[in-house]
């Protein structure tokens, strides 16, 4: 079997979560935390690009976010969560990595894909616990956390990633077929210079709500527990 993992963060295709949720993934790795990412899809579908290349590209940006495994659910792209049996190799994925926290992008999006994996994973965590679904020993993860894509979100907490962004956006610029404008193919959204520049300005916006420089914020699926006000599980400077 497996060694569990700490985390698994699924990623409608591959590059989700490195524009999402990459400098958190790599703050977890550089913790020693077991750290996965599950590609629903291959991006086969991109309007730029080639197999090959983007898995190179995958190839590069594993190795910078630090992760101890990188898998693919083999769903296909543009259709992501059409049938009820795409839930299956995400329950078998669940159930064979084990993870404590499982991460899922926001349902709220203008990218069918993006909703609809969200709805997948979020189903897939509940039904994995259930034996008679699917196969393998049932589990069922402790924590659901939303990452944010496109459309904002209010968070429940926002991650600082300001002492790894530059390896953050290092991993990001990995998928040079997709962001970049002098490489080969039709220009898109993500190929405009103001799209890497709106992506910091997000995480600038968010790392000013929690007081430095760049933030990543996440949206807890149910309220976490706590035995302490935020900020004071240290002994109080006030006594």
């Amino acid at each position: 079997m497996d060694k569990p993992l700490d985390i698994l963060a699924f990623a409608p295709h591959p590059d989700d979560v490195e524009l999402a949720c990459g400098g958190s993934l790599i703050l977890a790795s550089d913790k020693g935390w077991r750290v996965g990412v599950a590609d629903l899809t291959e991006g086969e579908k991109s309007s730029r690009g080639n197999p090959e290349l983007r898995l190179q590209e995958k190839a590069q940006a594993t190795e910078l976010l630090g992760l101890t495994v990188r898998v693919n659910a083999g769903l296909p792209d543009g259709s992501i969560g059409t049938h009820a049996d795409h839930r299956l190799p995400v329950i078998q994925l669940i159930r064979q990595w084990r993870p404590r926290i499982v991460l899922a992008p926001y349902w709220e999006d203008r990218h069918p894909d993006h909703a609809r994996a969200s709805t997948l994973v979020r189903d897939a965590c509940h039904l994995s616990g259930i034996g008679k679904i699917g196969e393998g020993k049932p589990y069922r993860p402790e924590q659901l956390i939303y990452y944010m894509l496109r459309i904002p979100l209010s968070p429940s907490f926002i991650m600082d990633v300001s002492s790894v962004w530059e390896r953050r956006m290092e991993a990001v610029r990995a998928y040079k077929s997709q962001f970049l404008t002098q490489a080969s193919g039709v220009d898109t959204t993500l190929t405009s210079p103001s799209f890497l520049r709106a992506l910091e300005a997000r995480a600038i916006w968010y790392g000013w709500q929690i007081q430095t420089t760049y933030g990543e914020p996440f949206l807890n699926a149910a309220p976490p527990a706590a035995q302490d006000f935020p900020g004071l599980s240290r002994e109080s400077d006030l006594s």
